[in-house]
């Protein structure tokens, strides 16, 4: 059996600490089999030979912008099934002039109030499929950002949050957004976790499992 290889991709943004957030989870891959290297540079994305023979790419990369060829070079090797994964700003907070990569993500986020919120995580009771993520893990309490996120129905969604209007709000009732959620594209499997803007975000213990088991997921088997 051929050991399976993972590609972590950081930078952007320093308040989402890229390195100490992907340095949570790395010894938690390689403890799990996998060779793990890690660029710092978007230019990765150049080698589509590299992309190919990689199982999974870890992207942790806020406010960045994918060149065209970067941009079709992932897209198509997620699409022949190179798995994605990613956490809150590092993956939907991020390549926003790249809808293919959006579309591929199934997520953006648009907005959050101004400092950290306490809310709780939902796990759906009974998602559609991919709920080994989720098995055992019951509703939790955070205190971080609360993404306001745009999304499409093709999402598996495993956890969500209620964002409920203040009185200067635009909105006047609770609107519910994922948390979690699962994605195909093509034979590729994609894990996206709106949390985790710190390491201590990732580290909460529920957090921490549903990331772990979906990075291991996401990855082709």
């Amino acid at each position: 059996m051929r050991t399976r290889r993972a590609l972590i991709v950081r930078g952007g943004q320093e308040g989402h600490d890229p390195v100490g957030c992907t340095e949570v989870f790395r010894p938690w891959l390689e403890r799990a089999g996998f060779e793990v290297s890690v660029s710092e540079d978007l230019a990765v994305y150049d080698d589509s030979e590299l992309l190919a023979a990689t199982d999974l790419v870890v992207h942790s990369w806020s406010g960045g912008e994918l060149s065209p060829r970067q941009e079709v070079n992932l897209v198509a090797a997620v699409k022949a099934g190179t798995g994605f994964a990613g956490w809150h700003g590092g993956v939907i907070g991020t390549n926003v002039r790249n809808a293919d990569y959006l579309r591929m993500v199934g997520g953006r986020s648009l907005w959050h109030r101004e400092g950290f919120q306490e809310f709780t995580v939902r796990i759906v009771a009974m998602p559609d499929r991919d709920g080994v993520i989720t098995k055992g893990i019951e509703d939790y309490d955070v205190v971080t950002e609360h993404y306001w996120v745009l999304t499409d129905a093709y999402n598996s969604v495993l956890a969500t949050s209620v964002l409920v209007p203040e009185t200067a709000d635009a909105w006047d009732v609770p609107v519910e957004f994922p948390v979690v959620w699962t994605r195909r594209w093509g034979a590729g499997r994609i894990f996206v976790c709106t949390l985790g803007h710190r390491v201590a975000d990732l580290e909460v213990p529920q957090t921490a499992t549903m990331v772990d088991r979906g990075l291991k997921w996401a990855a082709r088997t």
